[in-house]
């Protein structure tokens, strides 16, 4: 017993290893540069986003239906961008001076699926580009024989679909690389909240 007791002195005085730290300062300052990057090509989106709205209105010409259908599409297409970025930005401005390894798991969850929010969203963001695209060229294709009306009409109802899905697919190769340093930091930080002692 007094062997025993002896053991359980000399193992509980060994030296502990230390606990990894929690790299609070360097996770901001990532994030930091991945707001940056952000705002930059969120930025380039929205100047490009008005051009291509304005481009095929000056090439229609300027009437009330084709002035709606701009005002339409140029709408759902900022909601879309304005969505987007929000989200980003919410993942950049996340508080990491004391986290937890609840907190750091939820962070991780968010960031292993950037397409959650526009899977929700699919209908809010299609409708308002597929009806501003068809009221933007309406006029334009009055004149044209009814088959070739009805065919332009569903191409361009379509095209924001397969525009939809193709960003997506897009959407995630990009985020997984941009996102690949930030998690590998998050689960560096889960791993030493995790060993540190309670």
């Amino acid at each position: 017993m007094a062997r025993l007791e002896e053991l359980q002195q000399l193992w509980q005085s060994q030296p502990q290893p230390p606990a990894a730290a929690v790299d609070s300062r360097g996770m901001r300052l990532a994030l930091g540069g991945f707001a940056r990057r952000q705002n930059l090509i969120h930025s380039v989106k929205a100047v490009l986003l008005v051009w291509l709205v304005w481009l095929p209105l000056a090439w229609v010409g300027l009437s009330a239906l084709t002035v709606a259908g701009a005002a339409i599409l140029l709408g759902g297409a900022l909601a879309v961008l304005i969505t987007d970025w929000r989200s980003q930005l919410g993942i950049a401005r996340l508080d990491f001076t004391k986290p937890s390894a609840g907190f750091v798991d939820s962070v991780l969850e968010r960031l292993r699926d950037p397409n959650a929010l526009f899977r929700r969203r699919f209908w809010q963001h299609v409708i308002p580009l597929s009806a501003g695209i068809n009221l933007l060229f309406a006029t334009h294709w009055a004149m044209a024989p009814p088959r070739s009306r009805i065919a332009a009409h569903l191409a361009v109802t379509l095209a924001p679909l397969a525009g939809y899905a193709l960003g997506l697919k897009i959407r995630r190769m990009r985020y997984t690389a941009a996102y690949r340093p930030i998690i590998e930091r998050l689960e560096a930080m889960k791993k030493a909240l995790e060993e540190q002692p309670q």
